[in-house]
């Protein structure tokens, strides 16, 4: 039940950049400060998460 999450074995996350390369939009929504990622290597650390989690469930 991380992050307050009701439902266990819950994956929740939200990838929302304004336009291509926008790196700052989290001040604007939230005043939280994040660090910036290319989103080739969001989507490469997401794939390899979600197969580590699938072969967990098997």
């Amino acid at each position: 039940k991380c992050a307050g999450a009701g439902i266990e074995d819950h994956i929740h996350f939200h990838i929302v950049p304004r336009w291509n390369g926008d790196t700052n939009f989290m001040p604007a929504v939230s005043e939280v400060k994040v660090i910036s990622q290319d989103l080739v290597q969001t989507k490469q650390k997401l794939l390899k998460a979600y197969q580590g989690i699938r072969q967990e469930k098997e």
